[in-house]
């Protein structure tokens, strides 16, 4: 057997056993990374809608409060008790 033989046969046995797993494995780590990034987007997501349903029923506790003194000051009008 000559040098070129043993290197060539090394360097194929080598691509099968560190090759292979490594681009396999580097293909597993994207997916991983993008169904993360994915997970994420959809927690930000969810953060945006409850900010806005809080402000919403911030909004909404403010309109009653205001209608609230609107009905206290018609019954102090009218003279009744509160």
């Amino acid at each position: 057997m000559d040098l070129t033989a043993v290197i060539t046969g090394s360097v194929a046995i080598l691509s099968v056993f560190v090759g292979l797993p490594v681009t396999v494995l580097s293909f597993i780590n994207k997916y991983r990374e993008n169904k993360n990034k994915a997970e994420l987007e959809k927690i930000k997501y969810q953060k945006e809608i409850l900010e806005l349903e809080i402000e919403k029923e911030t909004v909404q506790l403010k309109r009653l409060e205001a209608e609230n003194r609107k009905y206290d000051e018609l019954l102090k009008l009218e003279g009744r008790p509160e």
